[in-house]
């Protein structure tokens, strides 16, 4: 039996981290020596002992792994107590002399505190804006959907001809779920508004109608009760039920247990709830309650040809969505001869990960590339001043290299010291990237799935930058402290990093004024896209327009003279209240995207291919709604009272849809058949400018308003032309409804100014966001160019004063140091903008009015630049020239 006692179990595990040859000889003696450092006083204290050894086995660990491969090297021979010598003999770099650098550099930043702050302080700001960014990326692009298999789950919906999504009905989608061979199961869902009623005073909730298997998808968990059952959602059975949110929980029952076999009554009828969600779960379409769909707000849901719900599916392992895309087509062939509708949809299968989180991929690929171009510039500012210090440390690595310290134990020093800024200003980052975070939330709108806030993938994704940056910044600084030459440096101070006269300070100067360059003009292009967003007709006038949303309960308003009768009435209060100088009802109004779509056949024109009709976006409207909107009627007439009992449909169309349907003819008169089933021929009476119905950067599209009591319909928006400020009006317009109906909710009041910053407020904080780090950019190369240049007239001081002694003028002076700064300018000018053509080609498609290569700002940003940086280079320039020759030669 040997002596020695056995080594740890974690001294073994740790010693397995060495190459497999060196284990096979020394695996015990590695291990006991693990122990004995483990064990050592000489450590330091029992705080930082633990990290200490940690940090040297690792390199010892790396050293002998690279030793292992360099060719050539010899098998060591001996074994026991000498295997200390033999980590001595590998290690090129000792983790001893790291600490001592890393002592040595601490005492040496606190004795230039200046210095100190402006590096760790620059390091903070661009190593935290990375923090702030990767944390949504992390949390909105790389981290998995948290959903069960969630890289399995597609959408379902039905595609048309300008319809990338469309509904698809109920009974398609059951039949697709039996038929198909390429998905293990399919839900239904469709997302809408519920009225809640029975308490104080109606609510909205949101609320998704769902087979039992959509939740079971999801892998919903539940806090308490239970998911639906399959029988509680079948088509043509069902039961009165409801599943509800962990948030509606909270907020509207706090939380009481006793909510389960409590009766809600949801759209005019009564839902018994069974259960409740967890905190951890988030629906992918923002559900408050989930109810069978056998629970639908109208009973056309059923009627195969009312395509009115989208599907979630889970495909088997090995599929592929094309896989399930054609698999679903097939069946979709074959149900149109066995139930015939005309014009049903194709479909489309699409990734769940990219149908929720893909509109955010851009936003976060821009704000990703710009707070990289600004640490980039960060690198370079902080790259001039450790050559700044270098070139003042000369005399001090010369003595080191004197009494015996090689290049490399130099260049380490340097790198150290980089090394030991970059982990405190990326600890201060990591502060300042959490603050950072809230307010980005606020600012963009991003897909909540996963919860927004730093993990351990953040934390370590700050780490490698903090010392990928301290390596890169301190690199040139290494470089040229480990090339001193002894005679040179001894006997009178070098300018570091030259080489002829263009140094590596004005390179990395170069470099930053680039970045900032290609950084402002994205900047530019975006404030431009924003302008001509703002100077967008949207072919309404918006000011003083309150609006606001309700559904009315098909229980209750079963057929169309009761709702006929509720809009009549409703019409009536709203125009009442005071301060309403108009008041109308549209299906969705302007920028709230509440609209549908229908193939159409204008008079005269030849009957169409099935599935080839020209499509037009189609609401329906009150009177008087074009004059509440401020919407020029460009000839015929506005809706009046007396079309509401006519025999004939009507219709008002725009000046798109007139221009295509009859191109150099009266519009008005003619008519039109709407594609159904059923089809519905109206008369037109009226022509009215476009509008924009979704975004104000959208092309104008054909529309078509159909009588609003002549089409009908359960769900409503509310448009008032007030007299002072819209918003507060909100409650007289919600006692208005209710002194009609005291159960019918009113939800999203809202102005029309608020819908049109909301459609700008993507652009906004595109611009802010991108504008703030193109500023800070800006900042920090100006300071970049300042202190090169500062650093330059103090090494030309002498040959300066020479000039002036011999003759030259102060102004001379101050164009030589200008002309000098000027080249740097040109050359960044010139990088600069080639970087931003390229950059604008990329971004062309997100711009709205301008073009990626827009002269104005690809001349005006470099041309501010120029300026700035010119005056950067003036202020040591003036300082040069004012220098007494007579004063500067007696102290040299």
């Amino acid at each position: 039996m040997s002596d020695h006692p056995r080594p740890s179990r974690l001294a073994r595990l740790l010693a397995r981290g060495y190459p497999r040859a060196l284990r096979d000889r020394y695996a015990d003696d590695i291990a006991r020596f693990i122990d004995d450092s483990r064990r050592d006083p000489a450590q330091g204290g029992r705080r930082f002992r633990g990290l200490r050894v940690g940090i040297r086995l690792l390199w010892d660990a790396l050293a002998a792994l690279v030793a292992s491969w360099r060719p050539g090297a010899p098998a060591p021979v001996r074994r026991g107590p000498q295997v200390r010598s033999l980590f001595a003999q590998i290690r090129s770099f000792r983790v001893d002399a790291l600490w001592q650098d890393i002592r040595f550099a601490l005492r040496g930043f606190i004795r230039r505190p200046l210095f100190t702050a402006v590096a760790v302080g620059s390091l903070m700001l661009g190593i935290g804006a990375n923090t702030a960014i990767f944390t949504l990326v992390n949390s909105v692009l790389l981290r998995p959907l948290p959903y069960p298999h969630a890289e399995q789950l597609v959408t379902i919906w039905g595609t048309a001809p300008g319809q990338p999504r469309s509904m698809l009905s109920v009974l398609d989608v059951e039949d697709l779920r039996q038929r198909n061979h390429t998905f293990s199961d399919i839900g239904i869902v469709r997302t809408i508004s519920v009225n809640l009623t029975g308490g104080d005073q109606p609510d909205r909730l949101v609320g998704s109608f769902v087979t039992a298997s959509t939740l079971d998808l999801l892998g919903a968990p539940t806090t308490i009760g239970r998911l639906l059952a399959a029988g509680e959602t079948a088509i043509g059975a069902g039961e009165p039920v409801v599943v509800m949110s962990y948030p509606t929980w909270q907020n509207r029952y706090g939380g009481d247990p006793n909510v389960l076999g409590r009766t809600l009554i949801l759209n005019g009828r009564p839902h018994v709830v069974i259960g409740v969600t967890s905190a951890e779960y988030r629906d992918p379409f923002d559900a408050e309650v989930w109810l069978p769909v056998t629970s639908a707000p109208n009973r056309a849901w059923f009627d195969r040809a009312n395509s009115t719900v989208w599907a979630v599916g889970r495909l088997k392992p090995g599929m592929t969505p094309l896989d399930g895309q054609r698999d679903l087509a097939a069946i979709v062939a074959q149900l149109e001869p066995e139930h015939p509708v005309g014009g049903r949809a194709t479909i489309g299968v699409f990734d769940l990960r990219e149908e929720l989180v893909g509109g955010s991929r851009f936003t976060l690929a821009l704000l990703l590339g710009a707070v990289v171009a600004v640490l980039l510039i960060v690198c370079a500012n902080l790259a001039n001043l450790q050559l700044v210090r270098a070139s003042t440390r000369e005399r001090e690595m010369s003595v080191r290299a004197a009494v015996g310290a090689s290049r490399g134990r130099l260049a380490q020093q340097v790198i150290a010291e980089s090394l030991v800024l970059s982990v405190a200003g990326g600890a201060l980052g990591v502060l300042l990237g959490n603050a950072a975070v809230k307010l980005l939330v606020g600012m963009i709108r991003l897909p909540t799935t996963n919860p927004v806030q730093l993990d351990g993938w953040v934390l370590g994704f700050t780490l490698i930058v903090a010392m990928v940056t301290g390596v890169l910044f301190g690199i040139p600084a290494a470089l040229f402290g480990a090339r001193v030459n002894l005679q040179d440096a001894l006997r009178a101070r070098s300018e570091p990093g030259s080489s002829g006269r263009f140094s590596a300070r004005n390179v990395l100067v170069v470099a930053e004024l680039s970045l900032c360059i290609a950084l402002l003009a994205v900047a530019g292009l975006f404030t431009r896209s924003l302008l001509a967003l703002h100077r967008v007709d949207p072919g309404f006038e918006g000011r003083n327009v309150l609006t606001a949303e309700f559904r009315l309960p098909s229980v209750k308003y079963d057929d169309s003279a009761k709702v006929r009768g509720f809009m009549s009435a409703a019409l009536e209060r709203l125009r009442a209240v005071p301060g309403v100088t108009a008041a109308a009802l549209i299906d969705g109004v302007p920028l709230s995207g509440n609209i549908g779509t229908a193939g159409y056949v204008a008079q005269g024109q030849a009957e169409p291919p099935v599935g080839a009709a020209p499509i037009t976006q189609i609401g329906a409207a009150s009177e008087d709604y074009f004059h509440t909107m401020g919407i020029a009627v460009m000839a015929g007439r506005d809706f009046e009272l007396a079309d509401r009992s006519a025999a004939e449909g009507v219709a008002i169309v725009n000046t798109v849809l007139a221009d295509r349907a009859w191109p150099g003819e009266a519009a008005v008169g003619k008519t039109i058949r709407l594609l159904g089933p059923p089809d519905q021929v109206v008369r037109v009476v009226g022509v009215v400018r476009p509008v924009t119905q979704f975004t104000l950067s959208e092309s104008r599209a054909p529309q078509l308003y159909l009588n609003k009591f002549q089409a009908g319909g359960i769900f409503t928006s509310i448009a008032l032309r007030t007299v002072g400020e819209p918003e507060a009006l909100g409650n007289a317009l919600r006692a208005a409804i209710w002194s009609v109906d005291r159960d019918q909710p009113v939800w999203k009041v809202r102005s029309m100014r608020f819908l049109v910053d909301r459609d700008l407020s993507p652009a906004m904080s595109s611009v802010t966001l991108v504008g703030a780090f193109a500023v800070l950019a800006l900042v920090l190369g100006i300071i970049g160019v300042y202190g090169v240049m500062s650093f330059t007239v103090a090494q030309r001081t002498r040959e300066m004063v020479i000039r002036m002694a011999l003759g030259a003028s102060g102004a001379e002076v101050l164009r030589l140091v200008l002309w000098s700064g000027l080249g740097v300018v040109l050359i960044a000018t010139i990088i600069g903008v080639a970087g931003a053509l390229v950059a604008g080609q990329f971004l062309e498609a997100q711009l709205y009015g301008v073009s990626g290569s827009d002269a104005a700002t690809m001349v005006g940003v470099p041309a501010l630049l120029a300026v700035v940086a010119l005056a950067a280079c003036w202020l040591p320039a003036r300082r040069a020239a004012r220098v007494d020759p007579a004063v500067a030669l007696r102290n040299e």
